[in-house]
């Protein structure tokens, strides 16, 4: 049953990420691999929380992440399982890891979670992909899966773009 849920939501997320790379390929906005090495290294050096809560920006593209964490006995509840709030943590720096990936500085406006399955294994694994951007927030889907492939919790975060005089200035550009 386990692997059949993890199945059908892999097999939705899949189709979903196909289609949104397909898009911004048409929109030309996908990140050159020197772009997506340079953010990774910026996310990855110059944050202490990261690195403090052994987790690693491991993938980028235009509006989508992918975040691991070490699981130990850091993070570990009373029962034995991953904290909840170290999922939450973990799902908000994935979405601000894709949201960054749009070339836009943003903070966490709003965040939601659900937690589906106790937190087991030795590693997790954070998947954000862009739902909407406008002028001043994005919308970011984050899904927690384990080492295992179990899916642990399912989230929505709206983040608040810092840089509005930055990004009027380039769409400004586009257009002359």
């Amino acid at each position: 049953m386990t692997n059949n849920i993890f199945l059908k939501d892999y097999v939705k997320f899949a189709n979903w990420r196909i289609i949104y790379v397909m898009k911004q390929k048409l929109e030309k906005q996908l990140m050159t691999e020197e772009e997506k090495k340079q953010l990774m290294n910026r996310l990855n050096s110059s944050s202490r929380y990261l690195q403090s809560n052994d987790m690693k920006v491991v993938d980028l593209d235009h509006g989508f992440a992918r975040v691991e964490m070490i699981i130990d006995e850091h993070i570990l509840n009373i029962h034995g399982f991953v904290h909840g709030g170290a999922l939450f943590s973990l799902a908000d720096t994935v979405a601000g890891a894709a949201s960054f990936a749009t070339g836009r500085d943003s903070v966490t406006l709003n965040g939601s979670i659900n937690y589906i399955k106790p937190g087991r294994g030795g590693k997790l694994i954070g998947v954000a992909t862009e739902i909407s951007a406008g002028r001043t927030t994005g919308v970011y889907e984050v899904f927690i899966y384990n080492d295992e492939q179990t899916l642990l919790s399912r989230a929505t975060f709206t983040m608040f773009f810092l840089d509005q005089e930055r990004y009027k200035q380039k769409k400004e550009e586009k257009i002359f």
